[in-house]
C-alpha cells in the first residue's frame, strides 16, 4: 500500500522508510528539504522516495499528502530539551497530530498510525508501562506535554471506531542517522565524560530500527484501533555502564548521586537554558531519569510477530556510528577500534 510518512528525515523516520520498503510498502514522505531526504536515502541505500516538501503544520501540505496515501505513519515532532525549544514543541507536536490524524480519518485511512512516547504514560499506575495505561495527569516537562495533547486526540479517533493505532516508544537509540538524536547525543557526551551517574531507576533502550520495523508490522488494514508498546528493555544506570563498558572497552565511572541530588542538580540546567544556551541535563530529563520504569511488550512481540534486539548490540552499533559520523572519539571506544 501507498504509506504516508510524516518525519521522514528524522531518525525513526528514515528507518522506518527502510522498514517500509522492505515490507512491500511504497512510501510517501512530507518533508521540509528534499536535500536532507536525499542524504537519508544515500544512508539507508535506498532508491528515491516520493515526496513532497512542505510543513506539518500547514493544513495544505498535509491534505496533499493524505490525498496520495492509503495509510499514515505520523513520526513527526519535535523531541528536544531546554526552555528554547518550548513554543516550538507547543505549536507542533499537537498541532501536526490533528492536521494528520483528523486528516487521515476523514480520508479513511488505515490504518493511521501515531507515534507517540512512553513520557506521555509516566508515571503509569503500578509501576509498570502498558498499552492500557492511561495518560499522565501530570506530564514532565513540555515535551510529555506535548505527546499527551497529540495522543488525546488519537484516544479520541479511537473511541470513534477510527483505524489509529498507537505505539508508545522508550528511549530510541542506535546507529544511522543524518542528525544526531537526543539518545546518540547523550550516549556520546557520557562516553567521552567517562561518567555514568548511578543514581535512582534507570533507562529504556529500544534500537531504532525495531521501532521502525513495528511501525511497518502496524501498516495492515482492517485491524481496527489497536495500541502497542515498544517500551524497550529496562536497564539500571549501573547495568547501563555495565553494557557500555562490554561493548566499549572504556570502563566508566559510576559515583552514586541520589536521585533527589540529581534533579536539584538539573536546576543548573533550566537556568543555563533561560540563558538561551542548550542545556546538557533539564529538570525534566532529570526527573524521567530518576524515575522511569519498565515496560511491558509481551502484546506487541504477539500480535507482530517481532522480538527486540538485546541492549548490548544496539549499544555498540550506535557506539561504532558515532565514531564514523565524527561524534564520538575512537579512543574512547578501544574495543570497537
Amino acid at each position: 500500500m501507498r504509506v504516508a510518512i510524516t518525519g521522514a528525515t528524522g531518525f525513526v523516520g528514515g528507518h522506518t522508510l527502510k522498514a517500509l520498503r522492505a515490507n512491500g510498502h511504497t512510501p510517501v514522505a512530507l518533508v521540509r528539504s528534499a536535500d536532507k531526504l536525499v542524504r537519508v536515502e544515500q544512508l539507508h541505500g535506498l532508491d528515491p522516495i516520493d515526496h513532497l516538501v512542505g510543513d506539518v503544520t500547514n493544513p495544505g501540505d498535509v491534505e496533499s499528502l493524505l490525498d496520495r496515501a492509503d495509510a499514515v505513519i505520523h513520526a513527526a515532532a519535535v523531541a528536544q530539551i531546554g526552555r528554547k525549544h518550548k513554543q516550538q514543541i507547543k505549536s507542533t507536536n499537537i498541532a501536526a497530530a490533528r492536521l494528520v490524524l483528523e486528516g487521515a480519518a476523514k480520508r479513511n485511512l488505515d490504518p493511521i498510525v501515531h507515534v507517540s512516547s512512553n513520557s506521555a504514560l509516566h508515571p503509569p499506575p503500578g509501576g509498570i508501562y502498558t498499552p492500557d495505561s492511561p495518560l499522565s495527569p501530570n506530564p514532565v516537562g513540555f515535551y510529555a506535554a506535548s505527546k499527551v495533547g497529540a495522543e488525546r486526540i488519537a484516544r479520541r479517533l479511537q473511541s470513534e471506531g477510527a483505524p489509529v493505532v498507537i505505539v508508545w516508544p522508550g528511549g530510541i537509540f542506535g546507529p544511522d542517522d543524518v542528525g544526531l538524536s537526543v539518545g546518540a547525543a547523550g550516549t556520546a557526551r557520557l562516553v567521552e565524560a567517562r561518567t555514568l551517574p548511578n543514581t535512582s531507576a534507570g533507562n529504556l533502550i529500544i534500537d531504532v530500527r525495531d521501532v521502525a520495523a513495528a511501525l511497518a508490522a502496524c501498516c495492515v488494514p482492517e485491524l481496527g484501533p489497536r495500541r502497542f508498546g515498544a517500551f524497550g528493555h529496562f536497564l539500571s544506570w549501573a547495568k547501563m555502564a555495565r553494557v557500555i563498558d562490554e561493548v566499549s572497552g572504556s570502563k566508566l565511572r559510576t559515583p552514586k548521586v541520589p536521585g533527589a541530588v540529581m534533579r536539584a542538580i538539573s536546576g543548573v540546567g533550566d537556568l543555563v537554558a533561560l540563558l538561551g544556551f542548550e542545556p546538557t541535563l533539564d529538570r525534566a530529563s532529570a526527573n524521567f531519569m530518576t524515575t522511569l520504569v519498565p515496560g511491558d511488550d509481551s502484546a506487541t512481540h504477539a500480535a507482530l510477530g517481532l522480538t527486540w534486539r538485546p541492549a548490548a548490540d544496539t549499544m555498540r552499533d550506535q557506539l561504532r556510528w558515532l565514531v564514523a559520523a565524527g561524534h564520538l572519539t575512537a579512543l574512547r571506544v578501544p574495543a570497537l577500534r
